[in-house]
């Protein structure tokens, strides 16, 4: 008779129940979760919007002064 975890392979190794059974989810990756949520909300927000936010700003003012270059040589 084969174990109700063989399929699993060595990502079952040492777990006693049947892991088609559903159960709590421990504690300690829902503050993994968490802290990993946490810091990509950071990163994104805190980081990454005003990056863009910064260089968009910049290719707008660049294609402004190109704009006026063009207006001023077909005067």
């Amino acid at each position: 008779m084969t174990r109700p975890n063989a399929k699993y392979g060595p990502f079952a190794r040492g777990v006693r129940r049947d892991m088609g059974e559903k159960g709590w989810v421990p504690l300690r990756y829902w503050v993994t979760w968490w802290t990993a949520m946490a810091a990509a909300v950071v990163l994104f927000y805190v980081v990454l919007t005003p990056l863009w936010l910064g260089l968009r700003a910049l290719a707008w003012a660049a294609e402004l002064r190109s704009r006026a270059r063009k207006d001023e040589g077909a005067a």
